[in-house]
């Protein structure tokens, strides 16, 4: 069985320091360093997606500059970096689409190979969202076009996920919301 598992913005821009720096996201470094433990002793493919902007990206329309290319804060915490079978840099919201272009030159990339695709990381209402959604999506046009003879499991490990508290932005209700909205998707939600 071949499982992927997507860390998702655990870099120093969300994680240590800057101005989307979250506790919460911090407080996920260890327990998800425990999990890819795991997932390497199980021979797992283990994929980092971190946001790498340039000043002018259009997500700086909706959030203060973070993560720009060329400075540490796109960077895969050093926690996590050596289980880390590939780091991609993303400059989306959820980094579907660059993984998709990466797979054209890297074919541990090409995500209908994998029975399932595990996240973790953050945020939940954001980038796990997005990438969990749209690859659902994908998978199931190629399912009904005959290119897989089964959907693999997207699952979102809401244990070693979170999402961060600022005015407007209720991070336990959304992460009581968003669950359930992928659930609805076809979308695997465990709290294991």
């Amino acid at each position: 069985m071949k499982n992927l598992l997507v860390i998702m913005d655990m870099n120093n821009g969300f994680a240590k320091k800057g101005a989307l720096y979250s506790p919460r996201s911090e407080a996920l470094i260890q327990p998800i360093a425990d999990f890819c433990f795991e997932a390497k002793a199980m021979g797992w493919t283990i994929l980092a997606l971190t946001d790498t902007h340039s000043e002018h990206d259009t997500e700086m329309e909706s959030f203060p500059l973070h993560c720009l290319a060329g400075t540490e804060e796109p960077e895969i915490v050093d926690e996590l970096k050596p289980y880390c079978d590939i780091i991609l840099p993303k400059y989306t919201t959820g980094g579907f689409f660059e993984v998709q272009e990466a797979a054209r030159e890297n074919p541990a990339l090409d995500l209908m190979q994998y029975e399932s695709i595990h996240l973790v990381g953050c945020c939940t209402d954001l980038c796990i969202f997005n990438f969990a959604l749209i690859t659902q999506k994908f998978m199931e046009y190629q399912f009904h076009m005959g290119r897989l003879k089964r959907v693999p499991d997207i699952v979102v490990r809401m244990n070693l996920v979170d999402t961060y508290d600022n005015p407007g932005h209720d991070a336990e209700m959304l992460n009581e919301f968003f669950p359930d909205h992928m659930e609805l998707n076809g979308i695997k939600v465990t709290y294991e």
